[in-house]
């Protein structure tokens, strides 16, 4: 598709996303879309309102009523679509710099659009067959403030209340708005950083990876803090640091909540992206659970594919009970509450429940039009120097070599930048060394490679 990636639409302002796609996406989601009403909301970024006014002219001309939630979460924005709308669109470019801007697209239920309705949405943008609402079928606009109702729903599906000291960073960005009142709420002692809206994140780069959050384990050590919660720009993506300062992995929050729900069904499905680590598997199967790898980008097809209890990818958690979006705030809420009910430290529940795997990540920087090429070269080249060593490759999103030993390799495009990612992950440090070193450095001569050659 050439507009939708792994979460929506996203890209550099004036470059790809524009008002005028803004106008057309508006234009094809009340074209699309059975029903009423469409809700709308924006994150803080600078351009996100002038966004949001042109998709908000889109769906009035096809004679759609507009609901506008204006500045809130992606989460609350899914959550409000479930409640008052039949379809929603969120004006977010998510943990991208400040120059994008983007645009999810959510189903009344609130669940993201499966890959099959953002290519019917996408073909219906470029043939422009939009529906035209006579000058009496056009409908109002409405603001409706439903952070506090939001608030309220996590409460009372948390059911839980702290008295744990909660260090939030919120990016400078819309999670600001929920975060430290639904905290507040529960009874924590909230210390807040980077928790004033501003377009331009100046207080960190909005993404929660850990080389942009490494501050907050020496203040949270300074402060004395239970817990430590990152998010990202629109607040789908959550980071953390346990009561020592030290950085929670991603695969290790994952496997908690994993092992978690499969405890408490007595077994299921977890379906997780091809980017995430063997802790999970180990603690699910071992729970009597199955876990299920799937594209990243796609919890919300991952559950109704396979009726999943439990959906995540990196930094994003689904909860199916509460809802079948990613919701950062459901997950901090029950990550307080199993602290809470383990009468343990964060750093002690981990050790005591969680194998230690080693992951390294990182990103080579590659032009979009060269992906393809630079993954099939490279799989190539991985493949015959790996050679007895590999097990099995999974070609859900990229590729992925499932080694004899236990260790994974996974080279995948980005589907909202212009990288490809390398994630390796082995049963020792020197393993995970010597396998990055040799993929990374083999997806990187490629770029290099193609570029020389004039393919760029």
């Amino acid at each position: 598709m050439k507009l939708f990636g792994t979460a929506g639409i996203r890209g550099t302002l004036w470059e790809k996303v524009t008002p005028e796609l803004a106008m057309d996406i508006g234009k094809a989601m009340g074209t699309y879309i059975d029903g009423e009403t469409v809700a709308v909301a924006r994150d803080g970024r600078t351009s996100s309102v002038m966004l949001q006014s042109a998709l908000i002219s889109g769906l009035l001309s096809t004679g759609k009523e507009v609901l506008d939630f204006g500045l809130i979460p992606t989460p609350a924005l899914a959550w409000g679509t479930r409640k008052y709308a039949d379809g929603g669109v969120m004006i977010t470019a998510s943990h991208n710099p400040p120059t994008d801007n983007g645009i999810k697209v959510f189903n009344g239920d609130g669940t993201e659009f499966y890959v099959e309705q953002e290519r019917e949405l996408e073909e219906l943008v470029f043939s422009k067959n939009f529906r035209k609402a006579q000058w009496d079928e056009i409908k109002g606009l409405k603001s409706l403030d439903i952070r506090d109702e939001y608030i309220k729903a996590v409460l009372d599906f948390v059911n839980h209340e702290t008295n744990l000291t909660v260090l939030y960073d919120g990016a400078n960005g819309a999670g600001s708005v929920v975060a430290p009142y639904l905290l507040r709420e529960m009874g924590a002692k909230v210390i807040s950083v980077n928790a004033h809206i501003d377009g331009h994140f100046p207080g960190r780069k909005p993404e929660p990876r850990y080389e942009n959050i490494a501050y907050l384990g020496e203040l949270a050590r300074t402060l004395g803090a239970d817990l430590v919660i990152a998010q990202d720009g629109d607040a789908d993506r959550i980071a953390v640091f346990d009561e020592k300062g030290q950085y929670v992995n991603e695969d290790t929050l994952i496997a908690l909540f994993a092992k978690l729900y499969v405890e408490e069904h007595g077994g299921g499905t977890v379906v997780v992206s091809i980017d995430t680590g063997s802790r999970i598997d180990h603690v699910v199967e071992e729970a009597g659970g199955k876990v299920v790898r799937i594209p990243l980008g796609q919890p919300h097809d991952g559950i109704k594919k396979y009726g999943a209890i439990f959906a995540a990818e990196p930094w994003k958690l689904v909860h199916p009970k509460f809802g079948p979006w990613i919701d950062s705030f459901v997950t901090m809420g029950l990550l307080i509450k199993l602290i809470d009910e383990r009468g343990k430290p964060l750093s002690q529940i981990i050790k005591e429940e969680i194998p230690t795997y080693y992951l390294t990540k990182k990103n080579v920087r590659c032009p979009d039009d060269l992906k393809k090429a630079v993954l099939e070269r490279a799989h190539r080249v991985l493949e015959e120097k790996l050679g007895d060593e590999i097990k099995e490759v999974l070609t859900i999103s990229g590729y992925r070599f499932q080694l004899k030993d236990g260790s994974w390799v996974l080279v995948r495009p980005s589907g909202t930048e212009p990288k490809i990612r390398v994630v390796v992950e082995a049963p020792s440090e020197k393993r995970r060394d010597e396998l990055f070193e040799l993929a990374y450095s083999v997806v990187a001569k490629e770029v290099e490679k193609l570029k020389q050659s004039g393919q760029a």
